[in-house]
């Protein structure tokens, strides 16, 4: 079964070659629903595996299905069916569909195939592949820009993969690479907390983590709306999840609990989240400043895998979940924005609330969960992630983390807040101009995610003991 939950999307990818846009949207759509079902299925099972293929006597690839991966790959297909309709519409304006679906559908398999991964030489391969495969969805519109924003995100990937490579050749000298709960090791020597360091540094180029982040502020405002948008709120996150099978299910949380892994990873963290937001409020473009925002959002996922207590990757989870479905639709608003009114910087944004309602009025809800107001979903994994520092971590961590935590939220209500309200309240003097029409499968697409994030802070009573279960299969 683990096998076809790979096998389906690219049956999905071959058949998006078909010369009707209609018929295509109508086969992916419903190739999503099956996909999605089938992981519904597939989870009722437990926790499954696939045979090994050995590819030589040390180095396998197998798949594995337990709580992180049901996690992973259902946020994923849900992302995926969402944004199907939505780019039927917003790609109509963009030249060479088939190229663009066929890739999108190969892009999942090779996330679902991380997420999948029962040890790291599978989960290295999967990682490799994501970023091959998503090249081309940043490199689609072939112009100037495109083509350097695509270059730096194949060269930050690549290298971060090399990187981490280097680590795993040196972690396979000394144990096993099939994933374990609860890792292999109490105590790490020095070559191990380096091949360590050198994995998750390695692995978090894919989540923008500092030094290695780059690559988003240019491969984000080049990509189609579409793409972009998962590209942030899905793909990305595989450098997280790999950071939680190293630490969590190869190395041991308590062996690097207190070394200066930890210690270092945790810092280049609280550089990255205040990074990020500093530049956001910068930034007068309208898809750079959200990628910054996304550099920024993604590393309070890192922070929570990092600070090794069950609160702290509770937090960091639910920033994961949150932060998928308001930064998707987040993109997506601003893919519509430009879509719809040609509004590519923040200058343009005076009188969109009057033209553009629903889709300046999503926007707005999705803003409040990056921001972590309550009762939206993103206040939770904050709070959660403020927590997990206060009882997880020594002086002065402890207070350093939540201190940037704030002050990076404040930062994002910077930057995002005073366009929403030049939008809605342009002021009197301001000339009317006549109101826009929102394709239904535009607004519908950001309507979802925009109450999915809602209800994500709504039912908290239900989501946090889902992710607690979640966190306590990992630990």
């Amino acid at each position: 079964m683990l096998y076809l939950i790979l096998l389906l999307p690219l049956a999905m990818a071959a058949l998006s070659l078909v010369k009707s846009d209609r018929v295509r949207t109508v086969i992916l759509s419903v190739g999503q629903a099956l996909l999605l079902a089938l992981l519904i299925a597939a989870c009722t099972l437990g926790d499954t595996a696939t045979p090994v293929w050995h590819m030589t006597a040390d180095l396998t690839f197998s798949l594995r299905l337990d709580g992180l991966g049901r996690f992973f790959c259902l946020l994923t297909a849900v992302c995926w069916l969402l944004t199907i309709p939505y780019a039927a519409v917003y790609m109509t304006h963009e030249g060479h569909h088939p190229r663009f679906y066929v890739f999108l559908m190969l892009t999942e398999a090779a996330v679902l195939g991380a997420a999948l991964a029962a040890d790291l030489v599978t989960l290295y391969l999967f990682y490799e592949l994501t970023t091959l495969l998503s090249f081309p969805l940043v490199l689609h519109t072939q112009r100037p820009k495109a083509l350097l924003g695509a270059v730096k995100y194949l060269y930050y990937s690549v290298c971060g993969g090399f990187i981490a490579l280097f680590g795993v050749v040196l972690l396979a000298q000394q144990s096993s690479l099939t994933f374990v709960r609860g890792g292999y090791f109490q105590t790490l020597s020095p070559t191990l907390l380096a091949a360590s360091f050198l994995m998750l540094l390695g692995f978090g180029a894919k989540a923008g983590l500092y030094p290695l982040h780059n690559w988003l502020p240019s491969a984000h405002p080049v990509a189609p709306a579409p793409a972009h948008a998962l590209l942030s709120g899905i793909i990305a996150k595989v450098g997280a999840i790999a950071a939680i099978r190293v630490i969590y299910f190869t190395l041991g949380a308590e062996a690097l609990r207190g070394t200066w892994v930890q210690t270092v990873c945790i810092v280049l963290t609280l550089v990255t989240i205040f990074m990020g937001s500093f530049m956001g409020c910068t930034e007068n473009g309208l898809k750079k400043r959200l990628a910054y925002s996304s550099i920024s959002q993604i590393s309070y996922v890192l922070l929570g895998v990092f600070l090794m207590t069950p609160v702290g990757l509770l937090g960091g989870l639910l920033q994961l979940l949150s932060h998928a479905l308001a930064k998707i639709g987040v993109f997506q608003s601003a893919g519509s924005i430009i879509f719809l009114t040609e509004t590519e910087t923040i200058d343009g944004f005076p009188g969109l609330g009057r033209r553009i309602p629903v889709t300046m009025g999503c926007f707005a809800a999705l803003a409040l969960s990056l921001v972590g107001i309550p009762p939206f979903g993103g206040f939770f994994s904050k709070w959660y992630l403020a927590l997990g520092a206060l009882d997880g971590m020594s002086a002065p961590l402890c207070y350093i983390i939540p201190a940037v935590l704030l002050i990076s939220a404040l930062l994002t209500a910077a930057y995002l807040f005073p366009p929403l309200c030049r939008a809605f309240f342009p002021g009197q003097d301001f000339p009317a101009r006549s109101r826009v029409r929102e394709p239904l499968l535009l607004v519908l697409s950001l309507a979802l995610f925009a109450a999915a994030s809602l209800i994500l802070g709504l039912l908290s009573g239900i989501t946090v003991p889902v992710m607690e279960h979640i966190t306590g299969s990992i630990l």
